[in-house]
């Protein structure tokens, strides 16, 4: 899978462009001051293969201030198969189109026409303060790796939506408590199904786990990714009629695998007690190495990576590693000086990013 062409308008702070890559490089390097629009090309990128943000939930936020649309276009090759990828969001009326060769799909059906892995020091942080973040990791490659998980997701998120809905009624004395039984059965079948797949994903993650972490780190430690479900399926039901009163009171729903976490343990122990900032790096990088892989191993073919300015934040050795793993990806990636990608071996295409535009070194 590899990215031929890029068109932009109307972008965040982007000027309006048209970028061709070339198909005997494979690293695609932006290079510019913060704050210029760098960043702005990945999430352009991601947004394509996702259909969201991972910066924002309001698609407005995507559209330049002085815009009232904007649009990527993406051709993206998978084997001799070349596809044309297309999001448009407008501000009156707010919406967002997605397209795939010319033809508006939602967004179940929009993704996984391109996979991608997305790496930011961001990441490092957050996946030790937030389990939405945790949660997300599974939830991004799941989506792409299997459609009726992403519709299952899609469906568990819109019935959630719907049963806090009707406990905020029920408070409120607009609605009886006995009308929750459809919403709990929705989430009850749906979110079944998706603890499931978590399981079992993690599965196939902890068997590369190990071994990558050794690799980063530099130790023979043992690393092992644990599920940890706010309820188990089997009580899943039950849970849901036990806290209808909470629920209620609280105007949410408590318990469901909206609500699951991750746990990380190396050596037997839960890393969020004792891990250093490195040890917290060499665990990102393990879990991208292994969504790598299991992309490719599942897809057929390996995944785009796109890398926000990863040598502020990765020291020589990791850094060396990682470019080690990725030869056989397409590869995007910013930095704030153009010296630093002489460390990358192989073709690449560089270009200067300078208030929003963008021109080749």
């Amino acid at each position: 899978m590899r990215v031929k062409s890029l068109t932009i308008s109307g972008f965040r702070n982007l000027k309006k462009t048209a970028l061709e890559y070339r198909a005997d490089a494979s690293v695609f390097a932006f290079v510019g001051a913060n704050g210029h629009g760098k960043t702005n090309l990945l999430e352009a990128l991601f947004l394509l293969a996702i259909s969201k943000s991972f910066r924002t939930r309001e698609n407005e936020d995507l559209i330049a201030f002085d815009a009232d649309h904007c649009s990527l276009k993406a051709v993206v090759e998978q084997g001799s198969e070349a596809i044309t990828l297309e999001l448009i969001v407008t501000r009156e009326p707010s919406k967002k189109t997605l397209k795939v060769n010319g033809v508006q799909k939602k967004a179940a059906d929009f993704m996984g026409h391109l996979n991608t892995v997305f790496f930011s020091p961001d990441d490092i942080g957050m996946i030790h303060l937030s389990p939405g973040i945790r949660r997300r990791y599974l939830d991004m490659l799941l989506s792409q790796l299997d459609r009726e998980y992403l519709n299952d997701s899609l469906k568990y998120q819109q019935a959630l939506k719907q049963r806090n809905s009707l406990l905020k009624q029920i408070a409120d004395g607009q609605a009886g408590e006995e009308e929750l039984s459809f919403w709990d059965e929705q989430l009850v079948t749906l979110g079944s199904g998706i603890m499931g797949k978590r399981v079992t994903v993690l599965e196939d993650i902890n068997a590369k786990a190990s071994g990558y972490y050794r690799q980063v780190s530099g130790e023979q430690d043992e690393l092992i990714v644990q599920y940890s479900p706010s309820v188990k399926a089997e009580g899943f039901q039950d849970a849901l009629l036990k806290n209808r009163s909470k629920d209620i009171a609280i105007g949410s729903t408590q318990k469901g695998p909206h609500r699951d976490d991750l746990i990380f343990l190396c050596n037997g122990h839960d890393m969020a007690a004792f891990a250093s900032r490195g040890e917290w790096r060499s665990l990102v990088l393990t879990l991208k190495f292994a969504e790598i892989d299991l992309l490719k191993e599942k897809k057929g073919f390996y995944p785009i990576l796109l890398l926000d300015d990863v040598f502020s934040e990765l020291d020589d050795a990791r850094q060396k590693i990682l470019f080690n793993i990725i030869k056989n990806t397409q590869t995007f990636i910013t930095t704030t000086h153009k010296e630093f990608l002489e460390v990358i071996e192989g073709e690449k295409q560089v270009y200067e990013v300078r208030d929003g535009k963008i021109e080749q070194f």
